[in-house]
This record gives structure tokens, sequence and C-alpha cells, in this order.
């Protein structure tokens, strides 16, 4: 009895898991891309461009949220730093 319980409910889980994916909701925190680590690495490229100013690049993240309010931070710092490149083209 007991075994089936448990099978049960790893089934349950594991169709929980399978319907968010599905879905597009939420996915938990170990499927989840380390976006985290690529943001820091776009700064520090950013900021490489801007001689650490970091203030030009927080002001230029702002800018661009205003114009793209549903991007993430990443897709920002990447439209930042395309700019950048340009700008000194």
């Amino acid at each position: 009895m007991l075994t089936l319980l448990m099978v049960l409910g790893v089934a349950l889980a594991v169709y929980g898991v399978m319907r968010a994916i599905r879905a597009g909701g939420p996915l938990p925190l170990i499927y989840r891309p380390l976006s985290g680590v690529q943001e820091r690495q776009w700064e520090e490229r950013i900021l490489r461009l801007t001689r650490g100013n970091r203030g030009a690049l927080e002001r230029a993240v702002t800018a661009r949220r205003r114009r793209f309010p549903q991007a993430s931070r990443l897709d920002l710092l990447k439209l930042v730093h395309d700019e950048y490149v340009k700008d000194r083209e």
C-alpha cells in the first residue's frame, strides 16, 4: 500500500512538471537557464566599452526598458551593447 502511494506521488509530480512545461508556465528552478551569469558577462562587456561607467550602463538599460517594457534585462543589455558597438564604428 505504501509503495502504491509513493508511485502515485511520483507520477503526479512528473505530470505536474510536464504540464508546466507544455503550458509555458514557470519551470522549476532546476530547469531554468543561468541568465544571471550571462547578464554579468554582458554587463562586463558594456562596462569595458564605457570605461567602467555603471551609471551610463544603467541609464541606457532604463532607456531601452521604456521602449521594450516586456524585454528581459539580458535582452536589454544585448541591445545596449549592440548600440555602443555600432556607435563606435
